[in-house]
């Protein structure tokens, strides 16, 4: 009790000299800035000799793969020029022979997109305009050595090997050219080590020229110096810089850094000791207020301090509202009352309800009289027709087909096929670029709907809802149009097949949920060099194993207990009418579509600099980040399939993707949403790494986040409640964005609550950089929504 009394008279003695106070700030904040400069300089010191190592040792291994790379080409061209079908070319000097001679040359190396046999005065090259190869082949005609050289040809670097084509004498009557493109060398590399963690660059110094790099890959971000070394071809070198990534990855010593600071700790607890026995010493204490006076002084004059550490997570009591968007006009009834269709029919992005209820066969031949209409309008005679497994599709589909060929249009039904397919379709058909898909996508099967693509654009928002008047009208029957019948899916499978690199005996489990997409899907994946494990790939209109939805966790369970089981490589989910993919790696783990973007946005964007990348707002705010550090734009966007496609086509962005598995590619691809397409890039992916999914995703920085949390609500009340929210609530601290439903950023964490699109339901997701952080903000947007509707069920 002596102690405590004695602390106290200290403490209340210091508050009567407000020079010792000072001087113990001072020698306290002063230790801090010491203790800050020692740490950054420390510290940043350690970060950068170990990713120097690190940069050096990635700089060896990319040397090595170049230098066995440019080997192995020699070996296999010197040969090559050593057959005696070149030198009989040669010495003939007959075209026709010189022709036949050098597309033996192609086709005995097939990685040549060049070759040529030139002897003396032969001016090929020059009319061609390839004066690097004519120089190539003028030294070895000359007698003299030609050392492999890069040039730039019609924009494009090409490698260039030149060798003589010699006589028993050893004359060299001839000289063989051979050139070949940089993609074998860029790929050799970019599997060498993970690009993100630098630069490679091959670069040539020719003498009174500067120098060049002639191939390029990797990190745009340069933290630490280049490594310069020279390879086996003279004039050539490789150049790597490691990146901010790779400097932000290494692990740097602290024990100096301890050792420093432990001895700033004692020094400056020392002076603190000596400044306060010093200073109480020489100074008189003051009389000390009552402590009633205190008390009364304190309770009118303190602020109320929050010391939770959380502060960004509190809501201000006051009812200031946020800026409202426009609000969500729920879809008038159409007024013909044949059709049956109540209001939850016209949706946002396609139009959907329960088959036989909501959506009749009348229904849909209207709906095919408007669409043909429109088509017609458009200057398109044709409109391109599929549909996807379910009960009620068919005879949808046979009522849609009524309604366009009454009206006077043609019709190119794909049959039984996936969405991506009619999509496929119209990029590839000339007859049309206008298509009608009869699917629900991922909702139960109880469900239908149409998704409708005209001229590459979704029809979506007012335009959906303006199908409804045009319903309500009557439209004379004119002559018949004429139906054919078309079966694109080897099409579809070759195009893929042919833009991706091989995988290599990968072992994939697919589930495709029962729906339309298992079988081509098996087909596409075994085309691309994949053991496949078929999982629910027969269709099944009921869907009898689970929900063709992705999404829900629920639904993946089998998916990753069957990759475990079979050591397999990865796992595959789709859904119902395979435009949305989840991922499962091969420990089990779920990886999300807006994770998968993380993966894609890494490839793509070193690629295409600058370029946009579209997510939606539900996706991790880890893109933002991560886009911007490959150097591109990221572009948060409204959910939903249609939003999404419009956005992607509009931009001209390379890649865009939602959190509810819809990637889209426009690089190398079409641009629309593509579940089995994005799976066989994810493969080339992690075939060209040569790391599972698991080492991939292990490269980016982690974050504790919930699945899609769905709230059953009424249909009639779900937009009211997103409304009411926006009106009412305040969120302390958090950027609040209202392109669709309602998405709060905090510092550490972030939250979301929005209506559903396509189902009666309030959708939630919250990600946050802790456990605690999670809790919290989920908490907050409990209390919010329980504030306007107490009987929300979470």
């Amino acid at each position: 009790m002596t102690s405590t009394n004695n602390s106290t008279s200290a403490i209340q003695k210091l508050k009567q000299h407000p020079l010792v106070l000072t001087l113990l700030a001072v020698l306290i904040v002063g230790a801090a800035f010491l203790a800050y400069l020692l740490y950054h300089q420390l510290i940043d010191n350690s970060k950068r000799e170990q990713a120097s190592e690190v940069a050096n040792e990635y700089a060896g291994k990319q040397r090595l793969v170049a230098n066995q790379y440019l080997l192995d080409q020699q070996q296999q061209l010197l040969a090559l020029s050593e057959k005696t079908v070149f030198l009989d070319a040669v010495t003939s000097g007959n075209p026709e022979q010189l022709a036949t001679a050098e597309n033996l040359m192609r086709e005995w190396a097939p990685e040549l997109i060049g070759g040529f046999l030139i002897t003396q005065g032969d001016d090929r090259l020059i009319n061609q305009h390839h004066f690097a190869g004519q120089l190539l082949t003028e030294k070895v005609l000359a007698g003299e050595q030609a050392d492999p050289s890069a040039a730039l040809i019609d924009g494009q670097w090409q490698l260039m090997f030149s060798y003589p084509v010699k006589n028993e004498q050893g004359e060299a009557l001839g000289a063989m050219l051979a050139i070949l493109a940089t993609e074998k060398l860029t790929k050799l590399l970019n599997a060498g080590i993970d690009p993100s963690l630098g630069t490679t660059e091959l670069i040539q110094s020719m003498p009174r020229s500067k120098e060049k790099a002639f191939l390029a890959l990797g990190n745009k971000s340069r933290a630490l110096g280049a490594i310069n070394l020279k390879l086996k071809i003279p004039n050539w070198q490789l150049r790597y810089t490691g990146s901010a990534q790779l400097l932000s990855n290494a692990q740097p010593s602290y024990t100096l850094f301890i050792l420093l600071v432990s001895v700033l700790v004692a020094i400056t607890l020392l002076l603190l000791y000596l400044t306060v026995r010093i200073s109480l010493h020489y100074h008189k204490d003051k009389p000390l207020k009552s402590r009633s006076a205190k008390i009364n002084h304190d309770e009118h004059s303190a602020d109320p301090v929050d010391d939770s550490g959380e502060s960004y997570l509190e809501v201000i009591p006051s009812r200031q509202a946020t800026a409202k968007p426009e609000p969500c006009e729920n879809n008038p009834a159409i007024t013909d009352a044949t059709l049956n269709a109540p209001e939850v029919v016209f949706r946002d992005y396609d139009i959907r309800g329960i088959a036989g209820q909501q959506l009749s066969t009348a229904f849909a031949t209207r709906l095919g009289k408007v669409l043909a209409a429109r088509a017609l309008a458009l200057g398109e005679h044709s409109l391109i027709v599929g549909r996807d497994g379910r009960l009620s599709s068919d005879d949808l589909c046979t009522a849609l087909e009524q309604g366009i060929l009454s009206s006077g249009c043609n019709i190119i039904n794909l049959g039984l096929v996936p969405t991506p397919l009619l999509n496929f379709a119209t990029h590839q058909l000339q007859q049309s670029d206008c298509g009608v898909m009869v699917t629900a996508s991922h909702n139960p099967a109880e469900y239908n709907g149409f998704k409708i693509f005209f001229q590459h654009h979704a029809l979506c928002g007012d335009e959906i809802k303006s199908l409804r008047e045009e319903m309500s009208e009557d439209r004379p029957e004119k002559n018949p149009g004429q139906r054919s019948e078309q079966d694109l899916s080897g099409e579809y499978i070759q195009a893929i097949v042919g833009d991706i690199v091989p995988a290599q005996g990968l072992k994939v489990v697919l589930d495709a949920g029962n729906g339309v997409a298992g079988d081509l899907a098996v087909r596409l994946l075994e085309a691309i060099g994949c053991d496949v494990q078929p999982l629910y790939c027969d269709i099944d209109g009921n869907f009898p194993n689970h929900a063709p939805d992705p999404s829900v966790p629920a639904n993946l369970d089998d998916l990753a207990l069957c990759v475990r089981e079979q050591q397999a490589d990865l796992g595959i989910a789709l859904d119902g009418d395979g435009d949305r993919i989840v991922a499962v790696s091969g420990s089990g783990r779920i990886v999300w579509p807006d994770e998968l973007l993380m993966i894609f946005a890494r490839d793509v964007v070193s690629r295409h600099p600058g370029a946009d990348v579209v997510f939606d707002i539900k996706s991790t705010r880890r893109l933002n980040s991560l886009i911007s550090s490959y150097g591109g734009r990221p572009v948060m966007w409204k959910t939903g399939h249609s939003h999404m496609y419009n956005k992607i086509m509009e931009s001209k962005a390379p890649l865009g993707g939602e959190y509810s598995g819809h990637i889209f590619f426009h690089d190398r691809w079409h641009g629309f949403d593509d579940g089995l397409y994005a799976a066989a890039r994810l493969i080339e992916i992690i075939s060209i790494r040569e790391q599972g999914l698991d080492d991939i995703m292990a490269s980016f920085e982690s974050r504790f986040s919930t699945p899609e949390i769905r709230i059953s609500v009424s249909e009639e009340s779900k937009f009211g409640i997103v409304d009411k929210l926006l009106e009412n609530s305040v969120f302390q601290d958090g950027k609040v964005s209202t392109i669709d439903g309602l998405r709060v950023d905090f510092p550490k964490a972030w939250g979301l609550v929005r209506a559903s699109n396509t189902s009666p339901t309030l959708t939630l997701r919250f990600e946050a950089e802790s456990s605690d952080a999670l809790e919290k903000i989920q908490s907050l947007f409990r209390q919010q929504l329980r504030s306007i509707d107490s009987n929300l069920t979470f």
